[in-house]
């Protein structure tokens, strides 16, 4: 079989809940065997010790003493002893923390489960042109801006005119407008950035202006401002060498996504959730789960 058709079956959701199903047997038969011990026999092996010694090193950059480390293993019995006598008293049971972690350690363990090699320049092209949204780089524009108070101008449109003649014919800009703590100049700013101090609507028409002389009034959500573009780049969708770590980090967080959603429904698949409608809500989301569809949601 060619290395070509390996990789074609491997890509197959088939193949990757039968992978997940048995890792998930096997984890499990090891989580059922590991709990087979008396529940006052508490084994400390070899790794554990290593580990354990290893943290200190990390932390403290030299191996523990003998002293140092009777403690780590004394602190490591007292944690299992405590949690096993929670267990015993069913510390954890309707716990929405405990429940919490515990999800949240199922899904890193089917992440590893799921784990893919790093993909190659093919795979990452077509998904970078599949999702130019996220990798575009926005259009930048420099410009200079002088503001006009509409509470202190009843007119300002006939002051914006006068003002643009004045500008027009020499005038410094400096001694237009009237005070703001906004700054007077922004060089290859994005739309981003811009709409953050002076919103979405003054972003996209201050992007639009063609560079040159002084224009307006352009409006923000503060007021009225006369504008002079000087320089505008054009938005662009990157070449994969310029984004390539970047389209990868996102393509193998899409893919960890995904091999978590086809595990957690075939997982789901062997659960029948019944929810007592005892209220408008609880009849509202039992209508929810009856209409779920697993296959559904991993479309």
């Amino acid at each position: 079989m060619s290395m070509r058709s390996v990789k074609q079956i491997w890509r197959e959701p088939l193949v990757h809940f039968l992978v997940i199903g048995a890792g998930l047997f096997l984890l499990f038969g090891v989580i059922r065997g590991q709990g087979n011990d008396a529940p006052n026999r508490i084994v400390v092996d070899s790794s554990q010790v290593e580990q354990l010694a290893g943290r200190f090193e990390r932390t403290w950059l030299r191996p523990p003493t003998e002293v140092e480390l009777a403690r780590l293993l004394e602190g490591h019995v007292r944690e299992e002893v405590y949690y096993r006598e929670a267990l015993a008293m069913g510390l954890d049971q309707d716990d929405p923390q405990v429940r919490q972690r515990m999800r949240m350690k199922l899904e890193f363990l089917l992440e590893d489960l799921t784990a893919e090699d790093a993909p190659g320049d093919e795979v990452l092209q077509a998904y970078l042109q599949q999702h130019p949204d996220k990798f575009s780089r926005e259009p930048q524009v420099s410009f200079h801006q002088r503001y006009l108070n509409p509470d202190k101008r009843p007119d300002f449109e006939v002051d914006a005119r006068r003002m643009l003649s004045d500008l027009e014919q020499g005038a410094a800009p400096e001694s237009i407008g009237d005070p703001t703590l906004l700054a007077s100049e922004f060089t290859l700013a994005t739309p981003s950035h811009i709409g953050r101090s002076f919103g979405e609507a003054f972003a996209e028409d201050v992007t639009r202006v063609t560079p040159g002389g002084w224009t307006g009034p352009v409006y923000s959500r503060l007021g009225v401002h006369l504008v002079k573009v000087t320089e505008r780049v054009e938005g662009y969708l990157p070449a994969l060498a310029e984004v390539r770590a970047e389209v990868e980090r996102e393509y193998l967080a899409q893919r960890r996504q995904e091999s978590k959603d086809m595990a957690y429904q075939q997982l789901r698949q062997g659960y029948e959730v019944v929810i007592d409608a005892t209220t408008a809500t609880d009849r509202v989301a039992g209508q929810a789960v009856a209409a779920y569809r697993p296959e559904r949601a991993a479309r």
